[in-house]
């Protein structure tokens, strides 16, 4: 019986320090704010170009007219603005020119994004829109949201939807790098 007990006790000391050696590591990949005092990486004090590497969606349908893929943003630039304004350039490859149902078609590709500072504390925010038109004008679909930003360094950066909160735990993100500027 001695044993016993001596077993369980041990066991239950290991179990427990095995629980609190995970929560430290769970505080250490957290994903922390980011506050405006981070915007000068994003931006450089005046403009920066980005290219989205990654695109990941782990909740949308393929099928879904909205479904941006990582095939259709890898070619355009993404520049960030001081004033918190993103201005794209559009590569050759457009994510919506697959659209094109009898009286409908893609023909204009949209875009707006912004950076806002959103919580308590406060912490960079893009607030992302894509969507699409048709020649005229008369039929158009678009999609908002808003990413947090995640991780940031001088030539990565991550914004995500983040349901855990930890680093690299990502089912909606936004990957982008850097691109070097060529003097």
């Amino acid at each position: 019986m001695v044993k016993l007990y001596k077993s369980i006790k041990l066991l239950s000391v290991i179990v427990l320090a095995f629980t609190f050696t995970n929560c430290a590591n769970d505080d250490e990949n957290r994903i922390p704010n980011f506050p405006e005092s981070n915007m000068s990486l994003i931006h450089g004090d005046s403009q920066k170009s980005w290219r989205l590497v990654e695109v990941i969606d782990d909740y949308s349908d393929e099928t879904d007219d909205f479904f941006i893929t990582a095939d259709c943003v890898s070619d355009d630039v993404y520049t960030f603005m001081a004033n918190k304004e993103v201005e794209i350039t559009y590569g050759k490859v457009l994510c919506f020119d697959h659209l094109d149902e009898g009286l409908f078609s893609a023909d204009h590709e949209q875009f707006s994004a912004t950076l806002k500072m959103i919580g308590d504390p406060e912490s960079i925010y893009l607030s992302f829109g894509r969507g699409y038109a048709n020649e005229d004008h008369t039929v158009f679909g678009s999609t908002f949201s808003s990413y947090r930003l995640s991780e940031l360094s001088e030539d990565r950066m991550v914004f995500s939807h983040s349901n855990s909160g930890i680093i690299g735990d990502y089912h909606e993100a936004y990957i982008f790098e850097a691109i070097e500027v060529l003097e």
